[in-house]
């Protein structure tokens, strides 16, 4: 009997833990919120180092880092998310024979393997912890399109490395007011960069028609991918758009969020400097989005509109938003739900994905718990709504 209970209990720790592993891997499907229990990670920093990031990339190896891009100095600064430490600072010349220009934002494909970008400028190095440049690329951008755009604390996304063929994102070159329907509906979203060739591909993926049918609207967009697909999400425009790694568009995916209204104002209701401003930032939009890869889900960032009556308010909304709501969907994109943050306390522009949950900044001004010497964290985690 006892031998019998003991193989009883290893099947059904076997079974449990083949069960857990089958779950992961389809991610996550019921009805969910983010919840926090208030824990702050904090990473210290000095003087020269704002607490407001200009840009967070998380890796994961046997520990838990995190990238810093800081503009004041030209520099990355590796922290270890565990142990929460500074580990490494690299300074990057601007000029002379090592410069590299302004670094506006990083890709990193491993410790020994780190993308600098410049933009506007074409710059594309390859550097690693040590600081030292490996590698220098250069490439003309396509007629009418800018240089790849990576900002880790903007509308974000990860550049996708394949073979020598590098994925990012793109801007085309046009005053916003002007940009009709049909010429929008033309413009492509993402291009290729071959590093070895230098040669640019455009992929095929281009703005939605209807986009700017009621008039010009905002032309920022976040991108996140599986490793599967290419998941779009535009600023005004409740759908994703999914596509393949080649940039094929597969499908469009209804994901309104529920503290936005079903239209959206354009730059026609900016008449003047006051309402172009309110518009631009005060207006509802969808910001970034997040792949989580350890459960399976993707989080997308909205920030409904907020009334305002001075240029004073405008201003802090420049890099502050007064709230905003993050957005739970399944690899399917099927919204699982939406958990509204409380107002004036975190600043999304700093968020990110670890093995922990999802991390988002709380350097508010307004919140009571922010410190200038350090970079805080507040740690979201899934909870299934009953």
């Amino acid at each position: 009997m006892r031998k019998y209970g003991v193989y009883s209990f290893l099947l059904f720790c076997a079974l449990s833990f083949l069960q857990s592993c089958s779950s992961d891997s389809d991610g996550v499907t019921t009805p969910q919120k983010l919840v926090s229990d208030g824990q702050l990670v904090s990473l210290p920093i000095d003087s020269q180092t704002s607490n407001v990031s200009n840009g967070l990339v998380p890796f994961s190896t046997d520990r838990n880092w995190l990238f810093n891009v800081n503009y004041t100095n030209n520099e990355i600064q590796l922290y270890d998310l565990d142990s929460k430490t500074l580990e490494k600072r690299m300074v990057f010349d601007v000029e002379g024979p090592e410069g590299v220009g302004y670094v506006s934002g990083i890709h990193v494909e491993g410790l020994n393997r780190v993308y600098l970008f410049g933009y506007p400028m074409r710059n594309l190095y390859l550097t690693d912890t040590s600081a030292e440049i490996k590698e220098k690329f250069n490439y003309e951008t396509p007629l009418g399109y800018t240089a790849a755009f990576v900002h880790n604390a903007h509308y974000n996304y990860t550049p996708i490395l394949s073979g020598n063929k590098l994925l990012v994102n793109t801007k085309f070159e046009a005053n916003l007011r002007e940009v009709s329907d049909d010429m929008l509906s033309a413009k492509k979203l993402s291009y290729t960069i071959d590093l070895k060739s230098s040669q640019i591909d455009l992929l095929p993926i281009t703005w939605p028609e209807g986009y700017n049918a009621s008039g010009p609207k905002l032309l920022d967009f976040s991108m996140a991918s599986n490793g599967e697909n290419l998941v779009y999400s535009l600023a005004a425009d409740h759908n994703l758009y999914v596509a393949d790694l080649e940039g094929n568009l597969i499908k469009t995916v209804d994901a309104k969020s529920q503290f936005v209204d079903q239209g959206f104002p354009s730059f026609n209701e900016g008449t003047d400097r006051f309402n172009t401003m309110k518009y631009v930032f005060a207006s509802d939009r969808y910001e970034r989005i997040l792949y989580d890869e350890y459960r399976g889900v993707f989080y997308r960032f909205v920030f409904p509109k907020v009334e305002v009556k001075n240029e004073e308010e405008i201003n802090q909304l420049r890099r502050f938003p007064r709230n905003f709501a993050v957005m739970i969907l399944d690899k399917d994109l099927n919204v699982l739900g939406e958990t509204l943050m409380p107002e004036n306390t975190y600043y999304p522009g700093n968020s990110f994905v670890s093995k922990n949950g999802l991390f988002i900044s709380i350097s508010h001004p307004d919140n009571p718990s922010n410190q200038e010497d350090l970079m805080s964290f507040e740690v979201f985690k899934l909870k299934e709504i009953e």
